[in-house]
């Protein structure tokens, strides 16, 4: 077994001969995480998609600005995939452009995708970039849960709206190529907006069209136009979607074609999960930090290694989040979000990795600020502690439950 980057090193086969999958999604995902300004052309500068040899990246040698996470071990990771990639016969052949980044705080976006061109026959791969391992990226996570459309959402549909459009108009219907979308954490949660959206468009055409001829709508079913073109879409361990969404028109026309996956200890892809199956991935690393696609194994043969379900403490998490989720309000959900921020935010590490490595010494200052929030709040965060399998964690639960019976 390995992970992602013992995968490109050792399959050799074109997608010609094995099938892209969602191992290569993966691949592609993480790499959306290098920063390419001024290395690749920018989005929408073009009249058609507009890439370059992704060998070139290795060229520029601009390491330094490329891999600008908070880990050096995750920017050595991610430069390890980067190699493996220009090095393949699977992957060198790749192009990779349409680079797009923004970042406005007064919105809370934060926003980045880039276009891989798999060959004429394979068409592209839209990337989305997610969140780091950062609190903050979490509480981004979070955040899309609880909010929606929220900017980056929007941002993601006008990328791949664009694509779409940008590669159709100067090809026959016949020749025009299909494009996949995907991405990690949250950004396979922005692919799955994006598609759910131009199926709405498309859906808003074709009623509009059946209006005009005086005809009724169709009330299910696959809904005709560009959205036909998405042949899928991934999510790799991505929050889902609001109730409301997952029962759309939109989404429902969608649904038979995306693709989750989540590791077996996952907890920010079980967010709002709902309806589309996932697939249980085994990983290397221990609870919250399974996150990470670095940590996700894949097998001899070029699948993921397979659980059979989520650890029992993802399980917990899971259904506790989501009954909170159920019993309060919209504007509690935002303060208990922010409230939770601030309490991990206090032990002074802004990595999730630091954070655990540190948890002996992080955790009496959580508890500390966890006593100034409400008996909700507090027995939220007393379960998600449950999921980070540390002995000291134990004594964090049982003086939060004391805190709760004080209040009691």
């Amino acid at each position: 077994m390995g992970n992602v980057v013992d995968y490109v090193r050792r399959e050799f086969r074109g997608f010609g001969e094995l099938a892209f999958s969602n191992v290569d999604s993966l691949v592609l995902s993480e790499l959306s995480y290098m920063r390419l300004l001024g290395l690749v052309p920018v989005f929408g500068e073009a009249k058609s998609v507009a890439t370059v040899p992704i060998r070139e990246l290795l060229r520029a040698e601009s390491y330094d600005g490329m891999f600008v996470s908070n880990s050096s071990e995750m920017n050595d990771y991610r430069l390890s995939l980067l190699r493996a990639v220009c090095e393949s016969p699977r992957f060198r052949g790749l192009r990779v452009g349409e680079y797009a980044e923004r970042l406005d705080e007064s919105e809370q976006q934060q926003f980045a995708a880039m276009t891989f061109d798999l060959g004429a026959d394979f068409g592209l791969y839209v990337a989305f970039r997610g969140t780091d391992g950062t609190l903050v990226g979490w509480k981004e996570d979070f955040n899309m849960a609880v909010r929606c459309p929220v900017p980056s959402q929007e941002s993601a549909y006008r990328y791949a709206d664009s694509i779409l459009d940008r590669t159709e108009r100067f090809l026959s219907a016949k020749e025009s190529p299909g494009i996949m979308i995907g991405g990690h954490s949250k950004g396979g949660n922005m692919a799955v907006y994006a598609a759910m959206q131009i199926t709405q468009s498309d859906l808003e055409a074709t009623n509009e069209r059946a209006q005009r001829l005086g005809l009724l709508p169709a009330l299910g079913g696959s809904v005709p136009g560009r959205n036909c073109r998405i042949s899928r879409i991934f999510s790799h361990d991505g929050p889902g979607m609001p109730q409301v969404m997952v029962h759309s028109r939109a989404y429902q026309a969608i649904a038979a074609r995306i693709d989750k996956t989540v590791p077996e200890s996952s907890i920010i892809g079980m967010l709002l999960q709902s309806q589309i199956k996932p697939t249980f991935v085994k990983a290397d690393a221990i609870s919250i930090l399974q996150h990470m696609g670095s940590s996700w194994q894949v097998t001899q043969s070029g699948e993921f290694e397979r659980a059979s379900e989520l650890t029992g403490g993802a399980q917990l998490i899971s259904k506790t989040i989501d009954g909170w989720f159920d019993r309060v309000s919209q504007e509690q959900r935002e303060r208990a979000i922010n409230q939770i921020y601030d309490i991990f935010a206090a032990a002074g590490y802004g990595n999730i990795a630091d954070l655990v490595a540190n948890w002996t010494n992080s955790l009496p200052k959580i508890v500390a600020a966890a006593r100034g929030t409400d008996v909700e709040t507090r027995e939220l965060i007393k379960d998600v502690l449950k999921a980070i399998p540390a002995s000291a964690a134990k004594v964090a639960v049982g003086e939060l439950r004391n805190d709760k019976e004080g209040d009691a």
